[in-house]
């Protein structure tokens, strides 16, 4: 499908958010007493701040030129076959305990942690994947890549995982205009 214009990155973007919000929701249906999505929820300018959590942002680090022609140029044509390699990034924090009044967090409060992070992290990497299957989920892409779910190393009081994926999106054609 061919895009649209120059807001197919923003509605892409947003059809994730709202993909993730939807996979972190299922979590209290499967496990009472474990949290959905944060209501804390955008679609960050960069790599976000960690700076408040508990918080859900989806963002894209990098757009990519995929040639289809090796060599340069197709007979006949000006400009070389490409896709568009669009990498998205999902991050999902959640306050975690630290030291007060030099203690150290106990055992269980630290597993409690993880297990919401857990539970985040295997809604999102199961719950997206479900979407995407079921033709619910990137419908203005082409190919979906899972480039893999990897945990944060806890900081500042947050705790998290980072899923990146990337995902095919045609540009869309404009008349020249020189």
């Amino acid at each position: 499908m061919a895009g649209t214009g120059p807001q197919d990155l923003q509605a892409l973007l947003g059809e994730l958010l709202d993909a993730c919000i939807e996979s972190l929701d299922t979590i209290p249906d499967f496990v009472p007493g474990l949290s959905g999505a944060p209501a804390r929820s955008y679609i960050s300018p960069g790599l976000p701040a960690l700076d408040c959590c508990d918080q859900l942002t989806v963002h894209s680090p990098v757009v990519l030129d995929t040639p289809l022609q090796p060599g340069g140029l197709a007979e006949g044509r000006k400009c070389p076959a490409r896709k568009n390699s669009i990498g998205l990034q999902v991050t999902i924090t959640r306050c975690i305990p630290v030291i007060e009044n030099d203690e150290w967090p106990q055992p269980v409060d630290m597993e409690a942690a993880a297990e919401q992070l857990n539970a985040d992290a295997w809604a999102l990497w199961n719950h997206l994947y479900n979407l995407v299957c079921s033709g619910e989920l990137f419908t203005l892409c082409g190919e979906v890549f899972w480039d893999g779910l990897r945990s944060m190393n806890p900081q500042g009081g947050c705790g998290g995982w980072v899923l990146n994926i990337r995902v095919t999106l045609d540009g869309y054609a404009e008349a020249a205009t020189s």
